[in-house]
């Protein structure tokens, strides 16, 4: 029986050298030992009792604690080297902001400074554009102020007929002292003219405002007395509709009149077929008819207790008179009995 266990089992492996260096390679076996899985003979199996069960169960408690340990252990160096990771990552991004803050700082100069050229080129352009129209315009205005020369020396070559013309004006006429008076009736007139042609102008624009106000005005009436003429045919019609409704209301009204008459007549009789009643019991109980003639109520209370003890003695009637009966039939049937 040993020798079989002995055949089951591997051959031990005795290491060689001083304990101390075989440690490593002890404790690394182990582990590989631990992770490995173990296949037991087939004499070996354990058998499904509880306590293998609940053996089995703490065995696996205790795996899954050690294992629960070691990846504490392993969260908690990851999370030093994370942190690490991420304090580096930290100062990097800080790095790469300023740099990034700093370099567009530098972009944003830069492109201020060539917006600033471009605008000052752009503006010297527009400058030198305006000053070579402006001589231009300038030596057009020459050319132009040399023509209206020529023009006027023309003119006034022209004129020297109108100015002999006024002079022999002012020679005829002794209220003209000197031909500039000529002129400035001359002026005075026009202006007079162009008054009255302004006047009659404004008096005339003044009539068409009127005339258009008034016809806008009409027409304004117009549109309202038509809204007036809808709003009264709507209010017409809503008037029929009112009083179409207010007959039919009024029929009702009748016909409830004429149903509220019947009831109240019903009401009378039966309040008068009650007191009658109410009097006949009390005659008949000898009792004074002490409630009011408009307590009803009262009256309703008595003849109900009346009635109900009418209903108690028809019943004890019915009994008595079937127990009766029931009793004649027996002595019947005992006497048609004997005598057979």
């Amino acid at each position: 029986m040993k020798k079989n266990t002995m055949k089951d089992l591997a051959p031990i492996a005795i290491p060689h050298g001083p304990p101390v260096e075989s440690t490593a390679e002890y404790f690394k076996s182990k582990m590989e030992t631990a992770n490995m899985t173990r296949k037991y003979p087939v004499w070996d199996i354990a058998r499904p009792t509880p306590q293998v069960l609940m053996e089995q169960a703490r065995r696996d408690l205790m795996e899954a604690d050690e294992k629960l340990v070691l990846k504490r252990e392993e969260e908690k160096a990851n999370r030093v080297i994370m942190d690490a990771k991420w304090l580096e990552l930290r100062e990097k991004e800080m790095l790469l902001k300023e740099s990034f803050i700093s370099f567009n700082k530098f972009i944003r100069e830069n492109q201020e400074k060539r917006d600033r050229a471009e605008r000052k080129m752009e503006a010297d352009g527009q400058v030198l554009l305006r000053k070579a129209r402006e001589t231009e315009a300038m030596r057009c205005r020459v050319a132009d102020m040399e023509e209206v020369k020529r023009l006027m020396e023309r003119q006034v070559q022209d004129y020297t007929i109108y100015e002999d013309y006024l002079m022999s004006v002012v020679r005829n006429y002794p209220e003209f002292k000197q031909p500039l008076d000529v002129l400035n009736r001359y002026e005075a007139l026009a202006a007079a003219k162009n008054t009255l042609a302004e006047r009659q102008e404004r008096d005339l624009g003044m009539l068409e405002n009127a005339r258009q106000k008034i016809a806008a005005l009409t027409e304004e009436k117009k549109l309202f007395i038509m809204g007036l003429n809808n709003t009264l045919a709507d209010l017409r019609w809503r008037y029929d509709k009112v009083r179409n409704r207010v007959i039919e209301w009024e029929l009702a009204l009748n016909r409830l009149k004429e149903a509220a008459a019947a009831r109240h007549v019903e009401l009378c009789h039966v309040r008068a077929a009650v007191r009658s009643l109410y009097l006949k019991i009390c005659a008949q109980k000898r009792m004074p008819p002490d409630a009011p003639p408009h307590d009803f109520e009262q009256q309703l209370v008595l003849v109900m207790r009346a009635l109900l003890e009418l209903r108690n003695i028809y019943r004890i009637a019915h009994r008595r008179s079937k127990e009766k009966y029931d009793t004649f039939t027996q002595t019947i049937l005992l006497i048609y009995f004997s005598t057979t």
